[in-house]
C-alpha cells in the first residue's frame, strides 16, 4: 500500500492538467484508429491464413516476421479472426492496456519512492511523457501495437527485478523470476527488447543481488537469445551489406540516424527537425553521463536505478535502430512510432532531476518557482499533445481515404506509400483476406 500523504492544492492543479492530457491520449486513440489491413498487417494476416491451412501452431507463433518474433501479434491475429472475423479492436485494446499499464507502473514506482508533493509532480510528468499522442497512434494502428507491448514488458522487467532493498522480502525471488519472464515477453513484441538483458545484469550488480542472480541472468539471456536469434533474418549494417568494412559515409548515416532517433518526435516535424536533432545530441550526452555516473558510483536509490535503466534502454534501442535501419532507406526518416521508446529516456531524466531540484531548492520561494516550472512544462506538454494529435488525426484521415479507394478497386501511385510498395501483392493479399471472410467491415 502507498503511504497516505495529504497533497497540496498545487498538486491537485497539476493532477487536473494531467487528467486533461490523458483524456487527449484516449481521444486520439479513437480519432486515429485504422482497422483496414495495410502494409505489415497484410502479411501478418495472410500468415494466419497459411496457419489455417497447415495447422502448424509452433511455426505460426515462432516463425520470424522480418527481424522479430511477433508472438503476441500472431496470437491477437488468431483471436481477432476467429472470434470477431477481423475488426482490429483487440489489437487496439491490448496496445492501449499495455501503454496504460506501463504508465501506471512508473507512477506507482515514483509514488512509493516520493510519497509527497515531490513524488506527485514527478509522477504526473512521468505519466504524461509515457501517454503521448504518438503513443496513442501506436495503440490505434494495429501493426504498431508491438511497441506498447514491448514498453510494458520492459518496464515490468526493470521494476520487478529491482523491487527495493528489502533483502528479507519473501517475494523478492518470485518478483525477479517474473522480471526474467517479462524480459523474454518483451522480445515477443519487438526484438529491441533483447537489450534488456545487460540492463538486468547491471541492476543485479548495483542491487547486490548475488552471484546466483548474475548467473541466472547470463544463462537465461544466452539460452533465450540464442533461440530467439536462431535463423533470424539479419538487418544490414549501414548500407545493407552483411559483410565488409563500414565506410565513413555509412558511419555518418548511422550517427545521423542515432541522433535523429533520440530527437523523436520533434525530428519528424519539418519545422522542428533541427531542434529535434539538437535535442537528440543533448539527450545522448546527458544519457551517457548518467550511465557513466551510475557505473562509477553506488546508486542507493531505487528511483535512480529505475531512471538509469530507462535511459540505458533508450540508448540501446537507438544503437540497434541506427545500426540496423540506417541503410534500409535512402531517406533517413526515422519512424515516429519509435518515440514510445525514446519517451522512456525522458521519464528517466525527470526521475533523476526533479526530486534533486526540489530537495535543493527547499525554501518556500524556491519551491514555488520549481512548481511554476513544473506546471509550465505540464501545460507545454498538453499543448504539444493537442498539436501532435491533430497532425496525426489529419494524417490517418488521409490514410483511411487512400485505403478506402484501394479497397474499392482503385490503384494510384500515391498508394505505394500507404497501402504497400507492391500494389499487385497488396491486392492479392487483401483479396485473400476478404475471401476468407476477414476484415470485410474494417475501416
Amino acid at each position: 500500500m502507498l503511504p497516505h500523504v495529504a497533497l497540496s492544492s498545487e498538486s491537485v492543479a497539476l493532477i487536473a492538467i494531467a487528467a486533461v492530457y490523458v483524456a487527449l491520449f484516449a481521444w486520439y486513440i479513437r480519432a486515429t484508429f485504422i482497422g483496414q489491413p495495410y502494409w505489415d498487417m497484410l502479411s501478418i494476416i495472410t500468415r494466419y491464413l497459411q496457419y489455417q491451412r497447415d495447422g502448424n501452431v509452433w511455426s505460426y507463433l515462432w516463425e520470424p516476421h522480418v527481424q522479430h518474433r511477433h508472438v503476441w501479434m500472431r496470437l491477437l491475429t488468431a483471436f481477432d479472426a476467429q472470434v470477431f472475423s477481423g475488426v482490429a479492436l483487440p489489437f487496439v485494446l491490448t496496445a492501449t492496456l499495455c501503454q496504460a499499464a506501463a504508465a501506471l507502473v512508473l507512477w506507482r514506482a515514483v509514488r512509493r519512492a516520493e510519497p509527497g508533493d515531490t513524488g506527485m509532480w514527478t509522477a504526473c510528468l512521468a505519466l504524461m511523457l509515457t501517454l503521448t499522442a504518438v503513443a496513442a497512434v501506436d495503440c490505434a494502428l494495429p501493426m504498431n501495437g508491438i511497441y506498447p507491448q514491448t514498453v510494458m514488458f520492459s518496464v515490468l522487467a526493470i521494476t520487478l527485478f529491482d523491487s527495493g532493498d528489502r533483502a528479507t522480502d519473501a517475494g523478492l525471488t518470485r518478483r525477479r523470476v517474473l522480471a526474467l519472464l517479462a524480459a523474454m515477453a518483451a522480445a515477443f513484441g519487438n526484438a529491441a527488447a533483447l537489450c534488456l538483458w545487460p540492463i538486468l545484469l547491471g541492476l543485479a550488480w548495483k542491487t547486490r543481488a548475488g552471484r546466483t542472480w548474475v548467473v541466472a541472468i547470463v544463462v537465461t539471456a544466452a539460452v533465450f537469445g540464442s533461440a530467439y536469434l536462431y535463423r533470424l533474418p539479419g538487418v544490414a549494417l549501414g548500407s545493407g551489406q552483411a559483410s565488409g568494412a563500414v565506410s565513413a559515409d555509412q558511419l555518418l548515416r548511422i550517427a545521423d540516424y542515432f541522433f535523429t532517433y533520440l530527437g523523436l518526435p520533434w525530428t519528424r516535424s519539418g519545422a522542428l527537425a533541427g531542434v529535434g536533432t539538437a535535442v537528440g545530441v543533448v539527450c545522448c550526452v546527458a544519457g551517457i553521463g548518467a550511465l557513466l555516473r551510475a557505473l562509477l558510483r553506488p546508486i542507493p536509490s531505487r528511483l535512480d536505478r529505475l531512471a538509469v535503466s530507462l535511459i540505458a534502454f533508450t540508448l540501446a534501442t537507438a544503437v540497434l535502430a541506427a545500426v540496423g535501419r540506417s541503410g534500409v532507406d535512402a531517406d533517413l526518416r526515422v519512424p515516429v512510432r519509435y518515440s514510445v521508446f525514446v519517451a522512456l529516456m525522458h521519464v528517466g531524466f525527470v526521475l533523476l532531476a526533479l526530486p534533486r531540484v526540489v530537495a535543493r531548492w527547499s525554501s518556500v520561494d524556491q519551491r514555488r518557482r520549481v512548481y511554476q516550472v513544473v506546471v509550465a512544462v505540464a501545460v507545454l506538454l498538453t499543448v504539444q499533445q493537442y498539436v501532435s494529435g491533430e497532425a496525426a488525426r489529419a494524417t490517418t484521415t488521409s490514410m483511411r481515404a487512400v485505403l478506402a479507394r484501394f479497397a474499392a478497386g482503385e490503384e494510384t501511385e500515391d498508394m505505394r506509400t500507404v497501402v504497400y510498395v507492391d500494389l499487385t501483392q497488396a491486392r492479392r493479399d487483401l483479396n485473400a483476406i476478404h475471401a476468407a471472410g476477414l476484415y470485410r467491415e474494417a475501416r
